[in-house]
C-alpha cells in the first residue's frame, strides 16, 4: 500500500497536492501521460492540488480514499456504492459515452466459436478485472443468477486478470475462452489494437448500467466539491476540456444523483455482495 501521509485540505497555490487516485477505468491508465495533463487541468480549473496516484485494484483505490479522506479518484460503480455507504464517498460526476451516463458489459470471445451467450461457457475459462468489477464480475454474476446458475460453480476456472486489457490478452493468448468487458475499454482498446477487433467478437451485451464515477473523499469541503463538479461539467465549453473529451472518447460530464447507482446497489444486494 502506497503511504500518501494526511493532511488537510489545500488549495492550488499550496506545496500540497492531494491525491487523484486512479486503476483500470480507462486504457493503460497506470501509464497514461494524458491521466497526468488531466489531473493537472483538472486542478488548474478547480484550484484543489492533485497528483496522479496509480493502483493496481479498486480496494487499493478505495482504501486510499478512506484513509486520505481528502483525496479524489476515478472508481467503478460497485465500488463506489459500498464506498459511499460505509466511508461517506462523495460523487462528482459521470462521463457521458454515446451522450449518456451508461454503459454496457460486454461478452467476449474468439471469431469462430459457436457460443452465443455466456451461459453457454460451463466448465470453461472465464476472464475478469477486478474483484469488485461491476461490468467484468458483478453483472455476469447477476446475469447467471437469474438464470439459476451460480459463477464460481459455472465456470471451471475464473481467471482474475487484473485489469480489462489484461482480460482481452486473455482471450487472445487462448488463456480464457470468455470474458466480460467494460464497454468503454474495448472500444478504446479496439482503436489503438485493431486487430483485437478482428480476432474477438462481442456476443452478448449485458446492461446498460451506471457508468465509472468521479469521486471525492468524505472530507472533501461541499465548495470543493461543487468547484471540482463546474470543472468537469464545463469541460465541454473550453477548447482544452474539448480536446481532452476528445482524447478520453467522452461526451462530457454530467451531475447525478447517489441514487443514480441504485441498479448497480439492486445487484449487489441479490448477490449479498458487501454495501458496508
Amino acid at each position: 500500500m502506497v503511504s500518501l501521509g494526511t493532511y488537510a485540505e489545500t488549495d492550488i497555490n499550496s506545496d500540497q497536492a492531494h491525491p487523484f487516485v486512479i486503476t483500470g477505468v480507462v486504457v493503460n491508465s497506470g501509464a497514461s501521460k494524458m491521466i497526468d495533463r488531466f489531473v493537472t487541468y483538472l486542478s488548474q480549473e478547480s484550484g484543489y492540488p492533485m497528483r496522479p496516484v496509480f493502483v493496481s485494484t479498486y480496494s487499493e483505490l478505495s482504501s486510499l480514499l478512506r484513509e486520505h479522506p481528502y483525496a479524489v479518484g476515478w472508481t467503478c460503480g460497485a465500488p463506489f456504492v459500498e464506498d459511499n455507504a460505509r466511508d461517506g464517498q462523495q460523487l462528482l460526476g459521470i462521463p457521458l459515452l454515446n451522450g449518456k451516463p451508461l454503459y454496457d458489459s460486454l461478452v467476449i470471445r474468439a471469431r469462430g466459436r459457436t457460443e452465443l451467450f455466456l451461459a453457454d461457457f460451463a466448465d470453461q475459462v472465464f476472464a475478469y478485472s477486478d474483484q469488485r468489477s461491476n461490468s467484468s464480475l458483478l453483472v455476469p454474476s447477476y446475469s447467471l443468477a437469474q438464470q439459476g446458475t451460480d459463477i464460481r460453480k459455472h465456470f471451471r476456472l475464473l481467471l482474475h486478470a487484473g485489469n480489462h486489457e489484461h482480460s482481452i490478452i486473455a482471450l487472445l493468448n487462448g488463456m480464457a475462452d470468455v470474458a466480460a468487458i467494460d464497454e468503454y475499454v474495448w472500444i478504446e482498446y479496439v482503436k489503438k489494437h485493431p486487430r483485437a477487433g478482428e480476432l474477438l467478437e462481442v456476443i452478448e451485451r449485458i446492461g446498460p448500467y451506471p457508468f465509472t464515477p468521479l469521486v471525492a473523499g468524505r472530507s472533501v469541503s461541499p465548495a470543493t466539491v461543487d468547484r471540482l463538479r463546474a470543472s468537469l461539467i464545463g469541460m465541454q465549453n473550453s477548447s482544452r476540456g474539448k480536446k481532452f473529451l476528445e482524447e478520453f472518447g467522452f461526451d462530457g460530464f454530467v451531475e447525478e444523483p447517489v441514487g443514480f447507482y441504485q441498479p448497480i446497489r439492486d445487484m449487489m444486494e441479490m448477490l449479498n455482495w458487501p454495501l458496508d
